[in-house]
């Protein structure tokens, strides 16, 4: 029976140390980080009566990241931001392009210009889980993603001792305490040439480890929105329907009613189809939408990530690029911001995607 239970006690210690990545050797903190490209400048110089020619890498900042962790590096958030155009003429102010998110095995990739988010696997948090017992032994994320890999180095960066990392010919990295503080990437010549130029890099230029960070950050609002579409199968649609009117606002179906970006859309089509959509984007010459359609059984018929729909159009959503489609097909007519409900159908804004919280209340019975 001893046995037993220290075999067992063993299986929970090995699971719970599994569950254990912790990649960094500090709790929290946040870096600045700066990416840089590289243009090729050419030109002759005399020296002596003698022209020569000549080529050289020239660096210029292309984007500033903002990067946050928490938990060791079980959580981290970060901010990207265009700071120059092509070439490196500065833009008169920054304009954040992306946001991402890693938890867990995910890596949440959030785009402003398409107002998409994407998930991707975590490829380094799960090659570390699978291979627990080499991490552990080697106390390292690097050496453990890039199998083979030895610390040959050190090289100060931001008052710090830098490890570094020759992960290939086309790769550097100089990490301290887990926390990159450098990434070089290089060009070859040939496929299986030498190095021949540097082509980007990504440099820490301000570290703190000692400020508090905003939890919040770890809980992006596109995240919720995300769950919240992604939560509103078929099921869920029609229970919302039949008892949940508190929370649906119907658009009138001669007046319809105003749409904003990022509204949550429910729909019955002509054909009995149930159906969501989520509002993209939105200009003067299309809306940008994103939807799923179901058939009664709760099999999807139909969903896009991105369709514009111009300005002005009759739309049929049970086949959404037919051109040619009958007026008892049309589900909605759009027309500067508007929703107008076609043919008596049913189309409902879900309030809680205008809400901040972005969840769907529990219902609660009244006596």
């Amino acid at each position: 029976m001893k046995i037993k239970l220290l075999f067992l006690s063993l299986i929970v210690t090995v699971a719970v140390h599994a569950q254990d990545f912790k990649p960094y050797k500090v709790k929290s903190g946040k870096i600045i980080y700066e990416n840089l490209k590289y243009s090729t400048v050419s030109g002759y110089s005399n020296k002596n009566g003698v022209e020569t020619s000549y080529s050289k890498q020239v660096p210029y900042v292309a984007e500033q990241v903002i990067y946050y962790w928490d938990e060791f590096g079980d959580v981290a958030f970060e901010e990207t931001y265009q700071v120059s155009k092509f070439g490196g003429k500065p833009l008169p102010e920054k304009v954040k392009i992306a946001e991402r998110l890693w938890a867990d095995e995910h890596r949440y990739y959030f785009s402003f210009k398409d107002n998409k988010v994407s998930d991707d696997a975590f490829h380094l948090r799960i090659k570390c889980r699978e291979h627990f017992q080499y991490y552990q032994i080697k106390d390292s994320w690097i050496e453990t993603l890039y199998m083979g890999a030895e610390k040959s180095g050190t090289k100060e960066i931001l008052g710090k001792q830098a490890d570094y990392y020759n992960i290939s010919r086309y790769n550097d990295i100089y990490a301290w305490k887990g926390l990159v503080l450098k990434d070089e990437s290089f060009s070859t010549k040939g496929s299986n040439g030498p190095r021949n130029t540097i082509e980007r890099a990504k440099v820490a230029v301000e570290i703190d480890t000692i400020s508090a960070i905003n939890k919040e950050l770890f809980n992006p609002i596109w995240l919720k929105r995300e769950r919240l579409y992604q939560s509103l199968n078929n099921q869920k649609i029609v229970e919302l329907f039949d008892g949940r009117q508190d929370v649906l606002i119907q658009a009138d179906n001669i007046n319809g009613f105003r749409i904003r970006k990022n509204d949550i859309l429910l729909f019955v089509t002509t054909k009995l189809a149930t159906g969501k959509l989520q509002v993209l984007d939105i200009d003067q010459n299309n809306l940008t939408i994103k939807y799923q359609l179901y058939n009664n059984n709760g099999f999807e018929l139909n969903s896009r990530d991105s369709y514009k729909i111009k300005d002005g159009s009759m739309v049929n959503m049970d086949n959404i690029t037919y051109k040619k489609s009958t007026n008892t097909e049309l589900d909605f007519k759009y027309e500067k911001s508007i929703i107008i409900p076609q043919n008596n159908i049913s189309v409902f804004l879900l309030k809680p995607s205008r809400s901040k919280t972005l969840k769907i209340k529990k219902y609660i019975r009244k006596h």
